[in-house]
């Protein structure tokens, strides 16, 4: 069946984490998230020539950095895995990051092994903790992060992300 024409809403989007193996994922959708705020902005090289005055720029690098504000639960293994995750230098979380929930059809989004740094955790007298923490990509043994798009069945389609 085709993906079908919808409204897309931020509570209906997906954060999960492999809690399984990178060949066969077991995706546990990270509800102690409040807001994902994924950012995949280019990097441009300026590429001008007397042929034009109009600017002409080539795309070179994407940076999928990735920001999520997430309760603190001191019994939530989701928020426990994050945490930890901070505090080594090398650990990383293999994420999938969607606009929908894995079973809808034509989601996309990225999946990736990330770093995580523990940016801001404000302690407020009158709030709640949430505590920021900042993804950045790298490469594994799995290699590259990829795009995705979630096909019938919610089977995902992972791209390579590629210039040229």
């Amino acid at each position: 069946m085709a993906a079908e024409t919808k409204l897309l809403l931020g509570i209906a989007a997906g954060c999960y984490r492999n809690t399984g193996s990178y060949g066969t994922p077991t995706w546990t959708n990270q509800t102690a998230a409040r807001t994902v705020t994924p950012g995949f902005p280019w990097d441009f090289a300026d590429a001008p020539s007397r042929a034009t005055p109009v600017k002409i720029y080539g795309k070179t690098q994407v940076d999928l950095a990735i920001q999520i504000l997430m309760r603190a639960d001191p019994a939530d293994p989701a928020y426990g895995a994050f945490v930890d995750a901070h505090w080594s230098q090398t650990a990383t979380l293999d994420l999938l990051i969607l606009n929908a929930k894995l079973t809808i059809e034509g989601a996309r989004g990225v999946r990736g092994e990330f770093l995580v740094s523990l940016s801001g955790e404000p302690q407020e007298i009158e709030g709640s903790i949430f505590s920021t923490f900042d993804l950045k990509p790298t490469i594994t043994a799995n290699g590259l992060p990829k795009w995705v798009v979630m096909g019938a069945g919610s089977t995902p389609t992972f791209n390579a992300i590629t210039v040229g």
